[in-house]
């Protein structure tokens, strides 16, 4: 068998004695691949988020998911260690990842949103409860956190699978 091109992928079926060669990937799937994984991460780096969000919900002060590569490429730490100096929790300059609380004298922690030290550093909220504004909800049933934190349901609306009036 002679050798094969280097960009294709292949498969061998075996049907009797005959052995045939099928491509797996096209030659331009793979010669692009990398060009869209690097479009990916410039798009995922840009200032702008595009999103749909109520007005008058509490916005966090910790970056979203798409400063990541950017505080990445700066080098710094994603948790902040708060053993030598507790009030770097509050310094955003320091700290640009949030958690103003320094829990166990050694990691900066978001009580207000974390639902491992939701409300105190350490306090577990129950599985599938959200901690919401430092309190345990369950964004399943609660018409004032109905599918995520302050998403009420209008008027004496019911809350039920994280819908509101689900059902009638």
């Amino acid at each position: 068998m002679s050798m094969l091109p280097e960009p294709y992928l292949y498969s061998k079926c075996y049907a009797g004695s005959s052995v045939q060669v099928i491509p797996l990937f096209d030659a331009n799937v793979v010669k692009h691949f990398w060009s869209f994984i690097l479009f990916l991460l410039i798009l995922s780096t840009s200032d702008e988020v595009v999103a749909v969000h109520r007005f008058d919900s509490p916005k966090p002060d910790i970056p979203t998911h798409f400063n990541f590569f950017r505080s990445a490429l700066r080098g710094r730490e994603r948790v902040l260690s708060c053993a030598n100096d507790p009030n770097v929790c509050v310094d955003r300059e320091k700290n640009p990842w949030g958690g103003s609380t320094c829990c166990f004298r050694k990691f900066c922690k978001d009580t207000l949103r974390d639902s491992n030290n939701c409300g105190a550093c350490g306090q577990t909220c129950a599985y599938g409860f959200v901690c919401c504004d430092g309190k345990c909800v369950d964004i399943q049933n609660d018409p004032h956190h109905c599918g995520s934190c302050f998403e009420e349901c209008p008027g004496q609306g019911r809350c039920s699978f994280a819908m509101c009036d689900y059902g009638g």
